[in-house]
């Protein structure tokens, strides 16, 4: 009995022993205390933590290491001694006044006969892990900011993209949109001024706290986006507003600036084929438009009238029709798509009831966004009447330049005798008036007695 008492002993002994080493040599800070918390024992890795020496620790109590003395009480309450360790997460302070934050293993100690006697623990240095994992919960809060913002931009983007509303509704939807990507969107209001009109969420009002962004097209202020946080919320980047809420509000400038841009071309493209239209149909000459292949899609009134068809007879007619030959269309058709336009290109073109024309075409060809040619605008000029008054002016100008020819005209200094009358020709001789004059016009001359002459004649 005593030896089997003796080797209990014994092996009581080793365990002590071996439990002093681990103790000792451990890794992690380890500490024994009274059931007050006053320290009995500490190891190494405790002294190297908290930077104290062991004279400076022994029989003080553990609140020393506490940064709240709370935590303290809160220590030895839930480290009551169980059969199992209680896990604490505490703050902690060094020597030097520098803070850990802490997981410490709390495992009560029992005296042989049962009394609590103390407590047992082990200091887990987590401070590098709280902020690893501080770091992480950050990060995911700022890409759960950032996908936030990105959801919301999506869903402007797509509702822009949107067919069947108009620009107003556009903005107005927008604006109504913009909160749902801020952070504090139920205490956020909206205004977007554009191209003269004013648009706001509900309850809208004005608050110091606000961000604001230019909404810009072809180089030009157009508008501004306003947003206004309605109560106080903590400093971020700009006022409480974040960098992702600048972001987002830049993206949202920057589309709604291209579709106020898309909607300022669509108008001028209305008002420049409003304008067109009116040339188009109030022009005095025949406009129309065809295919390549001849196929008329378009004409003008002055078209119609030009060739004697109603507008359901000529749209659709192959323009081959009004042509007077085959060869006149393939030769119009090789020059313009030669030259790429044609000017006062002179063609003879029929009307319904088979009347020739005299016609100038002023034409240009049409491309597809590719560039190739699809079809031809002309304008056509009917100059039949011109033409004939053209033909009338030459045959009057050759039946008086064949009058001149025989016209023969006396000319120039006329040598006379002052006498006898007789007038000298270029090679010096003298002809009597009567030959000389018959000689070089066509003039013949009769004769006879002028009254005074006759008088004289008559008395002698």
């Amino acid at each position: 009995m005593k030896e089997e008492k003796g080797k209990q002993t014994e092996a009581h002994k080793d365990g002590e022993q071996v439990y002093a080493a681990f103790f000792k040599d451990a890794k992690e800070a380890m500490f024994l205390s009274t059931e007050e918390g006053v320290v009995l024992n500490i190891n190494r890795a405790f002294l190297d933590l908290f930077g104290y020496t062991r004279n400076e620790l022994i029989g003080r109590e553990l609140k020393l290491i506490h940064l709240n003395v709370s935590d303290s009480r809160r220590w030895m309450e839930e480290g009551t001694p169980e059969d199992t360790a209680a896990s604490l997460q505490v703050r902690l302070v060094r020597k030097d006044g520098s803070v850990l934050d802490s997981r410490v293993s709390l495992q009560g100690r029992k005296a042989p006969d049962g009394k609590v006697e103390g407590f047992s623990g082990v200091i887990h240095d987590v401070t590098d892990m709280k902020k690893e994992h501080d770091a992480l919960q950050k990060r995911e809060m700022l890409l759960g900011k950032r996908i936030k913002v990105l959801d919301c931009l999506n869903e402007v983007s797509d509702f822009i993209d949107r067919k069947g509303f108009s620009f107003e509704e556009i903005i107005q939807n927008v604006a109504e949109l913009i909160p749902r990507g801020l952070s504090y969107s139920d205490i956020a209001c909206v205004r977007i001024s554009i191209d003269g009109k004013i648009y706001t969420t509900e309850r809208f009002q004005q608050a110091p706290w606000r961000i604001s962004c230019d909404i810009i097209s072809r180089l030009q202020i157009v508008g501004t986006i306003e947003v206004f946080y309605l109560e106080e919320r903590p400093k971020s980047d700009e006022g409480p507003f974040t960098k992702g809420e600048r972001m987002l509000l830049n993206g949202v400038a920057s589309r709604l600036g291209r579709s106020y841009s898309r909607k300022r071309a669509e108008e001028m493209l209305r008002e420049s084929e409003e304008r067109y239209r009116s040339l188009f149909e109030d022009s005095r000459d025949a406009i129309y438009t065809t295919s390549k292949d001849g196929i008329l899609l378009d004409a003008n009134e002055a078209t119609l009238e030009l060739f004697g068809y109603s507008r359901e007879e000529m749209i659709g007619m192959n323009i081959q029709t009004v042509y007077c030959s085959q060869d006149e269309r393939m030769r119009f058709q090789k020059e313009i798509e030669e030259k790429g336009s044609v000017r006062s290109y002179e063609v003879l073109l029929k009307n319904k009831d088979g009347q020739i024309m005299n016609c100038l075409y002023t034409s240009s060809t049409r491309k597809s966004s590719e560039g190739i040619v699809i079809g031809y605008h002309s304008i056509v000029r009917d100059i039949t009447s011109r033409k004939r008054a053209e033909e009338e002016r030459q045959r009057l100008i050759h039946e008086l330049q064949d009058a001149l020819e025989k016209i023969k005209t006396l000319r120039g200094f006329i040598p006379i005798c002052a006498s006898c009358k007789k007038i000298r020709d270029d090679k010096g001789y003298w002809n009597h008036l009567e030959e000389y004059i018959e000689m070089h016009s066509d003039a013949v001359f009769s004769h006879g007695l002028c009254p005074e002459c006759q008088r004289k004649f008559e008395e002698e």
